[in-house]
């Protein structure tokens, strides 16, 4: 933290706040319970891949193939790479087909999918950030002929899992020639779609370009592809997230990022907790409202007969968000979780289908509390600012 001017040690301070974190357990539990239920969707077996990065024009399973025997499992991870999510990848992939070989197949050949008549190719990742690897790793299997052919016969679906996404990651493979459903367990939270006020969003990212300079990556300053992700797993940061986070040091740069080249270290991983919580709500709507005084909802200070969730969305729709990215990370809710509860909110009539506040809603917000409760919720404004200097866990 000292690395920042004091000027901006509160927006850093911000910055790291407004990160999801994803421990090693809640990533494995939700990634396998998501491969589960795909697979279950198809009658007969599903070829589960553990995606990596491929040379140009490479055809996947011609490349991989092994020439002594047609059958044998193609390779899960790169021979001499740097293995980072995909070694982890392949563990849950490996875990599950050894408990059901008959309906997950584990990394087959093109012979052993001819032969087994898989009716689905679910290329499994931790994010899909810009989209250029999952992408690339779809069309490197869409070059067999074999596999376009059983496709075009809707002999087989392509299925591209993940964690989590970026708007633009799942836009990018969701148009390939293969039109892969695209599954995942959440959205990926970007700084652009965090609910927070205008004028803070263009501090944080003038704070990721002035500071992103002074890195080893400074073309990377808003992560790749400008992607300015907002979720680190414990497995590693996403180039991604903008490069102040993990740009290692280099001979032009001295920049201590907190994840070094990506590696989330002892000390920092005791920060990750085990479950993805919800947010502050009142401590949301102050930020969101800037400089000006925030209109806290009497409902949001007080007991409601929604639930603090259900008040904390319905208060943030009031607020002009409705991106379900920003709703999901204001919760803390899985995507599937997250439709559910928006679902809800439109069958009660609190929402509409374009998720807008109806009158209904409006008037569960305007819920009367005793004037004492307020106090005790609304932060003090003019309080001198506390900055960690790194992240911590609970004790």
């Amino acid at each position: 933290m000292a690395q920042f001017d004091a000027d901006d040690q509160e927006n850093a301070a911000r910055l790291l706040g407004a990160l999801t974190l994803v421990s090693h357990s809640a990533f494995e539990r939700a990634v396998t319970s998501l491969i589960l239920s795909e697979a279950a969707r198809f009658c007969g077996p599903v070829a589960l891949y553990a995606t990596r990065e491929l040379g140009d024009d490479l055809s996947y399973y011609e490349a991989m193939a092994n020439p002594n025997d047609a059958m044998a499992p193609l390779d899960a991870v790169g021979r001499g790479a740097d293995l980072g999510s995909e070694a982890r990848i392949a563990a849950i992939i490996r875990n599950l087909c050894k408990g059901d070989p008959e309906k997950l197949l584990n990394h087959p050949s093109l012979e052993m999918l001819r032969a087994t008549k898989a009716k689905a190719i679910i290329v499994v990742d931790d994010i899909v950030g810009s989209g250029k690897r999952t992408a690339g790793f779809i069309r490197a299997m869409w070059r067999s002929e074999s596999v376009m052919s059983w496709h075009s016969r809707h002999q087989i679906k392509f299925v591209a899992l993940a964690y989590t996404a970026t708007r633009m990651g799942k836009g990018l493979v969701s148009g390939l020639k293969c039109k892969p459903k695209v599954a995942l367990v959440r959205e990926c939270p970007t700084f652009g779609e965090i609910p927070w006020h205008g004028d803070i969003e263009a501090a944080i990212t003038a704070l990721c370009n002035r500071y992103g300079r002074r890195t080893s990556r400074r073309g990377m300053r808003f992560g790749f592809k400008k992607t300015m992700a907002a979720l680190v797993f414990e497995h590693g940061c996403p180039n991604n997230a903008p490069s102040i986070l993990w740009a290692p040091v280099g001979e032009d740069s001295d920049w201590q990022p907190m994840f070094p080249d990506r590696t989330v270290l002892f000390e920092e991983a005791s920060a990750f907790p085990p479950d993805i919580t919800a947010r502050d709500p009142v401590a949301m709507l102050t930020e969101l409202a800037g400089d000006a005084e925030p209109e806290l909802p009497p409902a949001i200070l007080g007991e409601s007969v929604l639930g603090l969730t259900t008040t904390m969305v319905l208060a943030l729709v009031a607020s002009g968000i409705r991106s379900r990215a920003a709703l999901s990370y204001a919760t803390g809710y899985d995507a599937l979780e997250c439709a559910s509860l928006l679902d809800r909110c439109v069958a009660r009539g609190y929402l509409t289908a374009t998720l807008r506040l109806t009158s209904e809603g409006r008037a569960e917000l305007k819920e009367e509390i005793r004037p004492a409760e307020r106090s005790k919720w609304v932060p003090q404004r003019g309080e001198d600012s506390y900055y960690p200097q790194q992240l911590r866990g609970p004790p």
